[in-house]
């Protein structure tokens, strides 16, 4: 697929048409906008196809200048060549601001593989619309190191109080990404036992929060799956099932993923206030794995009220899913989001989970305790279910605060390897994710 242009007039007076399979599949007598451009990459061709914008003849819409190099786009969809796009005041719409993320980076490595999760991670904007209470992104060094860029390009006061009020897009990634891997020799890739050369999208963002989002993913994943990469996927987004075709074309080399931490649909809405109701996710992961696409479910941060039977009912749940890998870790008092997590519980007259909160907030023990208990209750809750794996992530803290068994059992499954399909590991369940004490075994005691 290839796009082409005429002059007029003028230079400055082009018509465009993009080409297809030695066909002319779409003309423009005037530039075509951003979105318009990506949707034909979705219409024509393999799903694996995509329309380069670089140096495709495009002009600025503010300066008239071809753009040669990187590119943006205003939130009506004009092209914008860097300079004009990085000089741009910001927007608000539909109740954030939005603009250009000026970051260079596309794919970093990341400490994830920990987790077992990636060894890379790319994020298609910097900022996130759902404006989860919880989220630990805002203390990450990547949003709390730049400050300046945020107060400059969003004008965000506090990068962790605003998270949700703010998004930067990094329109021309899939263009950027797929030089990088063109000239990069895989060999130089990071990977690790944990990481298996995993790429995921996203770990800053979600990265099918909302069309522009989604458009940008779509260019990026059609670049790792022509370069062979395992991709992992994580969103709260049902639109994620736009690209059950792109995913299909990846086959095992891909995991599609959403964030379910409960059903308790008035109780997520406090802590995610802006993120879709989580049955909605499940019926999104539905659909996936019903289209061949093979799926996750991250049960994270499960909340300090929940107790054997709603595990019971989410893991019934996430079962009807397949044979899927559920990633498992109790919430932590950690961080100022902590007490926004508090306030919104408060709020919404949640005072059980308020007071069960308050009390980790007061006491480190109480949360060491908690923490243990709910792995362990997961963990043995999970062993009702054939073909379901819950993958544990016991935090730092917890494994240092411990001694004994409960150490041991913890670093274990820290050091555990999921086993989904890009992996080499087979299917069966991991000795190292189990519970912790067995059944008529208090966790108080035995700490």
């Amino acid at each position: 697929m290839e796009l082409t242009w005429n002059t007029g007039d003028s230079w400055f007076e082009r018509t465009y048409a993009v080409e297809h399979a030695g066909e002319t599949v779409a003309t423009f007598d005037d530039q075509p906008t951003l979105d318009e451009l990506r949707a034909l990459s979705r219409d024509y061709g393999v799903p694996t196809e995509r329309l380069d914008l670089w140096q495709a003849g495009l002009l600025c819409t503010q300066c008239n200048d071809e753009i040669n190099d990187r590119f943006a786009a205003n939130p009506q969809g004009d092209l914008l060549c860097w300079d004009c796009a990085t000089d741009t005041e910001s927007h608000a719409e539909r109740g954030i601001t939005v603009n250009t993320d000026p970051t260079k980076s596309v794919m970093s490595e990341s400490h994830l593989h920990t987790k077992s999760l990636c060894d890379h991670v790319i994020n298609v904007a910097t900022g996130c619309r759902h404006g989860c209470e919880f989220c630990y992104v805002p203390t990450t060094p990547a949003i709390d190191s730049r400050d300046e860029m945020l107060a400059e390009q969003a004008n965000v006061d506090d990068p962790q109080t605003d998270w949700g009020s703010y998004l930067l897009y990094r329109d021309d990634l899939p263009e950027r990404l797929g030089n990088i891997l063109d000239e990069r020799d895989p060999s130089e890739r990071k990977q690790t036992d944990r990481g298996r050369g995993v790429v995921m999208l996203s770990s800053g963002t979600d990265c099918y929060q909302d069309r522009r989002t989604a458009q940008i993913t779509r260019g990026a994943v059609a670049e790792l799956i022509t370069h062979d990469i395992p991709i992992r996927i994580l969103t709260r987004s049902p639109a994620v099932t736009r690209d059950i075709d792109l995913f299909q074309a990846a086959g095992d080399r891909i995991t599609v993923g959403s964030s379910i931490p409960s059903f308790d649909a008035t109780l997520v809405r406090a802590l995610e206030p802006n993120a879709p109701p989580p049955m909605t996710r499940w019926q999104a992961l539905d659909e996936l794995q019903q289209a061949g696409v093979s799926v996750f479910v991250s049960m994270s941060p499960t909340y300090p009220t929940m107790g054997e039977d709603d595990f019971h009912e989410l893991l019934s749940y996430f079962r009807a899913l397949g044979e899927v890998v559920v990633f498992h870790e109790p919430i932590n008092p950690r961080g100022a989001n902590f007490q926004q997590c508090l306030d919104a519980a408060e709020q919404a007259g949640y005072d059980d989970v308020v007071e069960e909160l308050q009390q980790m907030q007061d006491s480190h023990q109480y949360w060491v305790e908690y923490a243990l208990g709910q792995l362990n209750t997961v963990q043995q809750v999970a062993t009702r279910f054939d073909g379901l794996e819950v993958h544990s992530w016991p935090d730092d803290e917890l494994v240092r605060s411990t001694s004994g068994q409960f150490r041991s059992k913890l670093k274990a499954m820290q050091q555990a390897v999921s086993p989904e399909s890009f992996s080499e590991r087979s299917k069966d369940a991991s000795p190292e994710q189990s519970e912790l004490a067995r059944d008529g075994e208090s966790i108080e005691h035995l700490i």
